[in-house]
C-alpha cells in the first residue's frame, strides 16, 4: 500500500471513530428518571399515535380493554393497550444520544420531522407528547418529550410498536366460521347463486351441476376457505351509510355451520373510492368495515363454471 492511502486509511478511520463516539448513546448520570417521570400503565385513559404523513389513530381505554373511538368504539384486541404502553413505561433517561435543537431532524425527532408523535392522556387530565424517531438498533428508537432538547435511545420502542393502522390494534379476521363445521355456503353475486354443501365424506358438491362435469374438490376447498375468513383492514363504525352501497351489495355470503343449521351472513358493497377496499357487514357484528379489496375480488368474480373441473379432452383414435 502506498503512502497515500495509508494516509488515507487513517483519516477514513479516524472519521468513524470520531461518528461512534459523537453517536453512541451516552449514559446520563447518577440522576437516571423515569423518560416520562411518575408514569403508570393503569393512569393512561387515551393515546393519539401520529406518523410523518400525517395519519393518526386514537385510542381509548375501556373497561374491557380498549376502543377505537373514531369507529363508534370498535374494540380492541385483548390487552393491546397494556402491552403498548409497557414499552412506554419503562424508558429512562439512562442513555443521552444528544441534547441539541440542531440534532432533532437528524434523528426524527423534531416539530416537523419525526416518525411517530404520541400522545398520552392520564385519568388526572395530564398529558404528556412525546416524538419518536430513527431506529438505531432493532426494536428501538430515538424518543424526545415535547418541550424538551434533549433525546434518548427507547429500547424496546420503535416506530414499529406504535403503529397507526386499525387492524394492527383490532382482531383483523372481522368474519368466520369453523370449516370443519360448515354444511353449506352459498355465494350471491351478479354470476348467480353459488350453492355448496358437503357430502357425508366431507367433499363438497355444488347444486345444480352440469351432467358430465364433476366439480374441482380443490377450488371448491380454497372458495370455502375465502369465505369463511375475512379479514378487515379498517373498522368503519356501527352506522349503515347509504354510500356503503350494501342496500345493493355485489356478493352476500351464507354460511350454514353445525347439526342446528346456525347461518351466518356477510354482505359485501361495491367498491368505495378513498376506502381502498369494499364495505362489509356481517349478521354477527354490530360493526360496518373495509375489507381487503383482492379477498372481496374472489368472492365478487366467483361462479359455478370456475369451480367445476375442465373437462377431458378426447383421446385421439389412431385409426381414424
Amino acid at each position: 500500500m502506498s503512502l497515500q492511502n495509508k494516509v488515507l486509511a487513517a483519516i477514513l478511520a479516524l472519521q468513524a471513530v470520531i461518528l461512534v463516539v459523537v453517536f453512541w448513546p451516552r449514559s446520563s448520570g447518577p440522576g437516571i428518571q423515569q423518560f416520562i417521570e411518575g408514569l403508570e400503565e393503569p393512569d393512561v385513559v387515551s393515546v393519539i399515535i401520529t406518523d410523518g404523513e400525517g395519519q393518526s389513530i386514537r385510542v381509548n381505554r375501556s373497561p374491557f380493554g380498549c376502543v377505537l373511538p373514531d369507529a363508534d368504539d370498535y374494540p380492541c384486541a385483548s390487552g393491546r393497550l397494556p402491552d403498548f404502553l409497557q414499552r412506554i413505561v419503562p424508558l429512562t433517561t439512562a442513555s443521552l444520544v444528544t441534547d441539541t435543537a440542531e440534532s432533532h431532524a437528524r434523528f426524527n425527532v423534531a416539530e416537523d420531522r419525526f416518525e411517530r408523535t404520541i400522545e398520552l392522556e392520564l385519568a388526572n387530565g395530564s398529558r404528556y407528547k412525546f416524538y419518536l424517531g430513527t431506529s438505531p438498533r432493532g426494536r428501538s428508537g430515538h424518543a424526545r418529550l415535547a418541550g424538551d432538547n434533549r433525546v434518548y435511545l427507547a429500547p424496546g420502542l420503535s416506530a414499529f410498536d406504535a403503529p397507526v393502522r386499525a387492524d394492527r390494534w383490532v382482531d383483523p379476521v372481522y368474519f368466520s366460521a369453523h370449516l370443519d363445521q360448515v354444511t353449506t355456503l352459498t355465494i350471491e353475486n351478479a354470476s348467480g347463486k353459488i350453492m355448496l354443501a358437503k357430502d357425508e365424506n366431507g367433499e363438497w358438491m355444488l347444486d345444480g351441476e352440469v351432467p358430465d362435469t364433476s366439480i374441482d374438490q380443490d377450488e371448491a376447498r380454497r372458495a370455502a376457505s375465502n369465505a369463511t375468513s375475512i379479514r378487515l383492514s379498517r373498522p368503519l363504525g356501527n352506522q349503515e351509510i347509504e354510500s356503503y352501497g350494501l342496500q345493493t351489495p355485489v356478493a352476500v355470503i351464507t354460511v350454514t355451520t353445525g347439526e342446528d343449521g346456525v347461518e351466518q351472513e356477510l354482505r359485501i358493497g361495491p367498491t368505495m373510492a378513498g376506502y381502498d377496499g369494499h364495505v362489509a357487514k356481517s349478521s354477527e357484528s354490530p360493526y360496518y368495515v373495509v375489507m381487503h379489496s383482492a379477498a372481496a375480488r374472489e368472492l365478487i368474480a366467483l361462479t359455478n363454471e370456475s369451480l367445476l373441473q375442465p373437462p377431458e379432452e378426447p383421446t385421439p383414435n389412431a385409426f381414424n
